[in-house]
């Protein structure tokens, strides 16, 4: 430990010390040449004698210097600054370099800041790794004979093996509660339709707030302590309990001006009055990353929300064990482990849920429990964008591995030109692996800088990354940022770049012949032997450089095809000049006897406006449109696939969907005028064949039950097919009738506004005539309908953009390494030239000589390339659309793309090489 200490004072007082090392030398010297005065000596004999007695006096310090230091640390700073001075000396070389890198490495950074965000970050909740999520799993061969007979929430297909859902009844829950020996706390949340969209209302100012209803357990099962005030309770979440409800921070910062202001206020939440118990901590957002709730919620708190609409929760799905709706979280205890929990749980489930079957098809396809961990939360953000993260990292991965390529082809050409300096480094005692080590040190260097640059780009490219996939929606929860865990992949990948593309060109650098290489004599290089016909490092570099921008080009080719396909399907409506807005007043305390009466005023008031051409509404737009309702014709079964839209007066002129028979919606149809009906061309098609459908009666009738309020519906019309709930599947029968005559009554509705021009800036008027209207009723999610159709399409956009872009960086990057190899190799074989110009060969055929053998590199790439694509291709299938993934043209476009930049970049080296002199080209060698 002392010897450390003092070496660590050596290297904090390096020059005091080489000081006094200088004087006690010195104090030697002159003592030993006295002495030999002494003896007889001249004063300059003397000296000579002194130094010849004491050695080497620079080996001495040397010596000295490893006793009492770190050698490696002084021969690492020496390289350093060597380096720095190096890249000052040539500073086009070095921002080249440092430029190539820091796209390559900030690309990979910022897309590694979304998989860590999203796949690799645990829960902001104390000890995170004891959070376990339970799922089932069933391999389900038909729907109709499933114990799940209607849920709310979602499911999903795991590759063929069956289908998964993390979606329970809640005598399930109530179940995995009883068993305490495995769980410290089991926990639930469910966010109903009502819930997703709240209207809260705070000092009679109202704003919508995405809402979450939890157990009783939820907050104390993660550990969570309050910002202020107290969190739910059990006693909170029973039938008969107090309206309370806990806000996120920011709610409580935004609308009380603070956390402890927030603690005992009224609100109004859907025009029902709740108090605030408590505020949720900073940078809380509940279980799923998907979804950061503003308002949280006592289960319980369901009825109260589903009392004022028509589908609202009722309270006997507490009781309905074929009806899953509540996802399940759980803290296993201390000392149990997954496998343990399984073991003990799955059995129990598995009796419980085949008591709830009802026959043997339903006891022959039961759900089996799945546990798994629950660190990072619920995966709805993971099942997203997994895929597509992995893809572009994939593709990002290529690119720095194309900029470590590029950067050692511009290694091995500027080795050239330090030749003579290696070789004197050589000639002068210098070890191979020290003048290795001391390139590598340069090359470690410029890739820090290009880490440190590629940091600043990678926070540039997040940002313009999360406003890619939000696409304009406030609600977007994905927030990926550069924190420690980046910064560290960050630097792990500048070192390892560094030595990647440092190794190669240092290892070749040093193979040099001393003597040649001294006399600045040609032969000191490696012999070229029958010019390109030896493959060096420097074509095998080209050759994958094409390779793989001949991939990222197919690649992106794919996804620009797929995104021009998509926007090439016929609608069957116009989406330009449209502004879309909704409107929930139900929320807001209208019924049905009034609701209405208000959106019909409203859409008065609005075709009124200045500039609106046409106005109407529907309970959906058309691109998002989904619902399902028992609808049949007199005697008939309804059909499942058929889905229906509640309109308002007009509103195929609105969205210009033409009308083959009849006549389109409009003010007679209200409310007590006779229930009427339009039909789309696939309705009529499939239910009436080759009849008339008009005059014909639709029946529709309540879900579930099929009694109760229904319609009796007069078809007055048929349509042209409109597109309806998605733009790649196929058009369902469609019926459209009034929103106003009856069930189902009006809850949300989209109103469709075609103005004369933008309809963007139409937004502040509808805005003003709403809050005239009524403030307690907020104008929500404002956007085009082309802004809507392209929301369905944002993968495909974003991969289209992302990968175009890659592609260019990619081929640009694959040209100035083609180029660099060509000029590497014209400038070595500038002896050869000049003979051959001197023998009589013209311009044009050193011009065809030079192509002639770039052509070949190319050729190579474009064969390894093509190889790759072909079998790298089926991984994207899953993300394009009317094409398949080993597509020719795309194939045949990206090659002529490559063939054609890497031509341009090959000629001008060909061009230089025609201009050499040839005398002075001889006289070099």
């Amino acid at each position: 430990m002392s010897a450390f200490f003092r070496k660590l004072r050596w290297l904090t007082q390096r020059d005091r010390k080489e000081a006094e090392l200088r004087e006690e030398l010195q104090f030697h010297l002159e003592e030993e040449a006295q002495q030999r005065q002494a003896q007889g000596l001249a004063e300059e004999e003397a000296r000579w004698a002194a130094h010849r007695e004491f050695g080497n006096l620079a080996l001495v310090q040397e010596d000295t210097r490893a006793t009492w230091g770190w050698t490696m640390l002084e021969q690492l700073g020496q390289d350093m600054r060597y380096a720095f001075r190096t890249m000052a000396a040539n500073r086009l070389f070095t921002a080249l370099v440092v430029l190539c890198l820091a796209l390559g490495i900030g690309a990979n950074t910022a897309i590694y800041s979304f998989i860590d965000s999203i796949l690799l970050r645990s829960l902001p909740v104390a000890d995170p790794d004891s959070l376990v999520v339970l799922n089932w799993h069933a391999r389900v061969a038909s729907r109709r004979d499933f114990v799940m007979r209607a849920m709310s929430g979602s499911t999903w297909d795991d590759s063929g093996s069956g289908t998964t859902s993390g979606m329970f009844p809640f005598e399930a829950f109530e179940l995995f509660q009883k068993d305490d020996s495995v769980f410290s706390s089991v926990f639930a949340d469910y966010q109903p339709r009502q819930a997703r969209k709240l209207n809260l209302a705070i000092n009679g100012q109202a704003d919508l707030a995405n809402g979450l209803t939890v157990s009783g357990d939820y907050f104390r099962g993660l550990a969570i302590r309050p910002a202020a005030g107290r969190l739910i309770a059990p006693d909170d979440d029973r039938e008969g309990a107090a309206a309370v409800t806990v806000i996120s921070h920011s709610v409580a910062v935004n609308r009380f001006g603070g956390a402890a202001n927030a603690v005992g206020r009224p609100v109004l939440i859907n025009n029902l009055p709740f108090t605030v118990l408590g505020v949720a901590p900073p940078g809380f957002f509940g279980v799923d990353p998907a979804a950061a709730p503003d308002v949280y919620l006592p289960m319980h708190a369901n009825e109260l929300l589903g009392a004022a609409d028509q589908f609202g929760f009722r309270t006997e799905r507490y009781l309905d064990a074929h009806f899953y709706w509540i996802r399940i979280m759980g803290r296993l205890r201390a000392g149990i482990s997954l496998a343990q929990a399984r073991a003990a749980l799955a059995p129990r489930f598995k009796q419980w849920v085949a008591s709830t079957a009802t026959n043997d098809r339903e006891r022959a396809q039961l759900p089996e429990l799945v546990i798994e961990r629950g660190a990072a939360g619920l995966g709805t953000l993971r099942r997203t964008y997994s895929q597509p993260l992995y893809l572009l990292m994939a593709m990002v991965g290529l690119i720095l591995v194309l900029a470590c390529a590029n950067v050692a082809s511009l290694l091995l050409a500027r080795a050239t030109t330090r030749g003579r300096e290696i070789a004197l480094r050589l000639s002068l005692g210098a070890g191979r692996l020290r003048v290795v080590r001391q390139l590598l040190t340069e090359s470690v260097l410029l890739a820090s800088l290009g880490g440190a640059l590629g940091v600043l780009f990678a926070i540039l490219g997040i940002r313009f990354l999360t406003l890619l996939l939000a696409n304009g929606r406030t609600d977007f929860t994905l927030h990926a940022e550069v924190n420690w865990h980046v910064l560290g992949v960050a630097a792990a990948l500048s070192m390892l770049t560094g030595i990647l593309f440092g190794l190669a060109p240092a290892i070749r650098a040093t193979r040099v012949d001393v003597i040649p290489a001294l006399k600045e004599v040609r032969a000191g290089e490696p012999r070229v032997r029958h010019g390109f016909g030896r493959v060096t490092l420097s074509h095998a570099l080209v050759v994958g450089q094409i390779a793989i921008s001949l991939l990222m080009l197919v690649a992106a080719g794919l996804f620009v095809r797929t995104l021009s396909n998509l926007h090439s399907i016929e609608l069957g409506f116009n989406r330009e000049n449209v502004l879309l807005f909704q409107l929930d007043a139900r929320k807001a305390g209208y019924r049905d006897q009034n609701i209405g009466g208000f959106y019909g005023d409203l859409l008065t008031t609005f075709r009124a406006m200045p500039g609106v051409r046409h106005a109407s509404l529907s309970d959906s737009s058309l691109i998002e449109a989904g619902s399902g309702a028992p609808i049949n014709l007199p005697g008939q079964p309804s059909d499942p696939a058929t889905r229906y839209l509640a309109i308002g007066p007009h509103f195929f002129a609105t969205m210009q969907i033409p009308i083959v028979a009849g006549r389109d919606l409009d003010e007679r149809d209200w409310a007590g005028s006779t229930p009427v009906a339009v039909i789309n061309e696939v309705f009529a098609k499939k239910n009436f064949g080759d009849r008339n459908p008009l005059g014909q009666h639709l029946l529709l009738s309540r879900p579930r039950n099929g009694v109760g309020r229904e319609r009796d519906m007069e078809i007055v019309g048929v349509s042209r097919n409109a597109r309806y709930g998605s733009l790649t599947r196929d058009i369902p029968p469609v019926a459209y009738f009034p929103y106003d005559q009856g069930f189902p009554q009006p809850n949300e509705m989209v109103y469709a506004l075609r103005t004369s021009g933008d309809p963007l800036l139409y937004v502040n008027a509808v805005r003003e005539t709403v809050r005239q209207a009524n403030a307690r009723v907020p104008v929500s999610d404002i956007r085009t309908q082309t802004a809507d159709i392209d929301k369905t399409i944002n993968q495909e956009i974003t991969f289209a953009q992302l990968c175009s872009g890659f592609a260019m960086l990619a081929t640009i990057i694959a040209c100035v390494g083609l180029y660099g190899a060509v000029s590497y190799n014209v400038v070595r074989r500038t002896g050869e030239i000049g003979i051959r110009m001197a023998l009589g060969a013209q311009r044009a055929g050193v011009v065809r000589m030079v192509l002639r053998e770039v052509l070949v590199l190319i050729a190579g790439g474009l064969a390894v390339g093509t190889g790759a694509a072909l079998a790298t291709s089926r991984f994207v299938a899953a993300f394009l659309y009317g094409m398949k993934p080993n597509d020719p043209l795309t194939l045949t476009l990206g090659s002529m793309t490559l063939l054609t930049a890497a031509l341009l970049a090959g000629y001008v080296p060909a061009r230089h090489a025609s201009r050499i002199d040839p005398m002075a080209a001889l006289r070099q060698d």
